[in-house]
């Protein structure tokens, strides 16, 4: 499949340098566990251009990075997925971004800490530097790491563009309470959900909340359960693929960027949502944050050889 200008997607959010330990066994708190450790590029700005690219699009990242090793390390990750990261902002004397997690033995998250204070730096005065690039893409895809001013200022100065946003965590996730009306994409999971509209409910009526107060569509992801999908159209449910669990960091990211993807590729929103899925189990299968094996191509065939051409878009 060829890439058209339609297909250009320009992400702005954080990118990180990740550690992370998998337990061998139970872990035992305040004691040291056998386990493997392993480190690369993330952030979910970062893995979610990284996954596009990987899907076929052409991805460009816009993120800030220290002038470091953290650096070095995530800018040549991007390189080998083909995401172009010149955009970035480059801060002499803060640290890059970075995150340590902990998993079981069955690859679940146990604890984690991130460092993302350098992402403070994507303020609008330095994005309105920016502004020509910015507009010159078609799809705008933002994460809830930026600060609230920033992701306010680039709604506002977004000229008919498809705008997709991760909220990320609960506590980020509030941030996008004034702009709600301006997102076409909004990919949460049900504390997210419930931390925008100040109060929990069933992931059904989250989305019709969510729907109300403006967002065209909602990518509710449910974990194990799988995700969901609902717009003025449609609701619909799908179960998780079953796969090897190796790591659950960067599982939703994959997620996003899957139907983000399929959208430009497939032409029913529930299969654009079980191949979003099957993104996501690829990428619980692979220690890193984005799988490696990752593509448009080999996820066709892994999951979805039974469906026939016409539902995809040539």
């Amino acid at each position: 499949m060829t890439t058209t200008t339609a297909e250009r997607v320009l992400v702005i959010g954080g990118a990180n340098v990740d550690m992370s330990g998998t337990c061998l066994g139970r872990l035992i708190p305040g004691d040291s566990n056998p386990g493997i450790v392993s480190s690369g590029a993330g952030g979910v700005g970062r893995n979610i251009a990284d996954n596009l690219a990987r899907l076929g699009l052409s991805s460009t990242l816009l993120s800030v990075f220290g002038n470091d090793i953290g650096r070095t390390i995530i800018e040549k990750s991007c390189q080998s997925a083909g995401v172009d990261t010149s955009p970035s902002l480059i801060v002499d004397g803060a640290a890059t971004g970075s995150y340590l997690a902990i998993h079981n033995q069955l690859g679940a998250l146990l604890a984690a800490i991130s460092d993302m204070a350098i992402t403070e730096s994507l303020t609008p005065e330095r994005l309105k530097e920016r502004l020509p690039l910015i507009q010159s893409f078609s799809t705008l895809v933002l994460d809830a790491n930026l600060p609230q001013a920033s992701l306010e200022w680039l709604v506002e100065h977004s000229q008919n563009q498809t705008l997709m946003v991760d909220a990320v965590s609960a506590t980020k996730a509030v941030r996008l309470k004034r702009m709600l009306p301006k997102i076409d994409l909004l990919k949460v999971n049900r504390d997210e959900a419930s931390a925008i509209l100040g109060q929990p409910a069933d992931d059904k009526t989250l989305s019709e909340a969510l729907h109300k107060q403006g967002v065209k569509t909602i990518l509710l992801s449910q974990g194990p359960q799988g995700a969901s999908l609902y717009s003025q159209q449609a609701y619909h449910h799908k179960d998780a693929i079953k796969g090897d669990n190796a790591s659950d960091t960067g599982a939703g990211d994959a997620l996003f960027a899957g139907f983000i993807a399929a959208r430009f590729r497939i032409k029913e929103p529930s299969r654009q949502l079980e191949f979003a899925i099957a993104c996501a189990t690829a990428a619980l299968s692979s220690q890193s944050s984005v799988s490696a094996e990752l593509s448009f191509s080999a996820i066709r065939q892994r999951f979805f050889n039974h469906w026939p051409d016409s539902a995809f878009i040539d």
